[in-house]
């Protein structure tokens, strides 16, 4: 079986994000952005960079109070939502497909710096090159988000219920968010940390619930298609009075951030 490339994985997860981004802002959203306005990383005007933006659910906040915003992502499709997400905004924006790892940044893109970088749950920024990347465009605050724990009982027990181990799509969550605290150091910087809890449940029909399982969990050589209409029949059972099924997600964030300019 071909795999995927990086870019293939996201473009077909896009619409999970853009679902997500349609239900409005959440208690984490507006509790990062009061965090960043209290700390003082950014003031209306200034320029700020989202790496690995998805569907510009931070750029809209930001355009919102008149910061000028520039959004990468290595998916086409995550920048045609965002695109579409920022098209109210009359503050200058802009949309900028690369993958972080290999643009260079004398690309005209980064041209004059930001004030205000930020990379949330985005792989990225993820090693002593791209954090130096994200800091060298930067004078001001560099901010990463990361998630250090992660717990979905709705999809542990769907597995369990197809006779399968439960699995995530995450490696060792606490041992990157360490890892990316050591790079900023390294860099030379003097990164803070602050750890914050994230908890949510996306409400799903079966066939969405039975899609989103195939999309993220299933591979070709364990009859993926069979385990989805597994899962399907099970949600089927499961869906409440409105037809849905509640897929929570329960997290603890690190919010790793430092400034490029003293």
């Amino acid at each position: 079986m071909e795999m995927l490339t990086d870019r293939e994985r996201w473009d077909l997860v896009a619409k999970d994000y853009q679902r997500v981004f349609t239900l409005g802002l959440s208690d984490y959203n507006a509790s990062l952005f009061r965090f960043w306005k209290e700390k003082g990383m950014f003031r209306p005007g200034d320029r700020v960079i989202d790496i690995g933006c998805g569907v510009g659910r931070y750029g809209t906040l930001l355009a919102e109070l008149g910061c000028e915003v520039t959004l990468t992502d290595i998916s086409e499709a995550m920048l045609r939502h965002a695109a579409d997400n920022m098209s109210k905004y009359t503050t200058p924006w802009k949309v900028v497909p690369c993958d972080f790892h290999a643009v260079s940044i004398q690309e005209p893109a980064f041209a004059g710096g930001f004030d205000f970088a930020i990379s949330t749950m985005s792989p990225a920024v993820c090693d002593l090159e791209t954090v130096r990347k994200m800091s060298s465009i930067t004078h001001g605050w560099c901010f990463l988000a990361r998630f250090l724990d992660w717990k979905q009982p709705y999809r542990d027990s769907l597995m369990r219920q197809l006779g399968l181990e439960p699995r995530s799509n995450f490696g060792d969550l606490k041992g990157d968010c360490e890892t990316m605290v050591r790079l900023a150091e390294e860099a030379g910087y003097r990164p803070e940390v602050t750890h914050t809890d994230y908890n949510w449940a996306d409400p799903r029909t079966p066939e969405e619930m039975a899609d989103y399982m195939l999309r993220h969990y299933f591979s070709e050589d364990e009859n993926a298609q069979e385990l989805r209409d597994g899962v399907l029949r099970i949600a089927e059972k499961d869906a409440g009075p409105d037809g849905t099924v509640l897929d929570g997600v329960d997290t603890k964030v690190a919010w790793i951030y430092w400034k490029t300019n003293g």
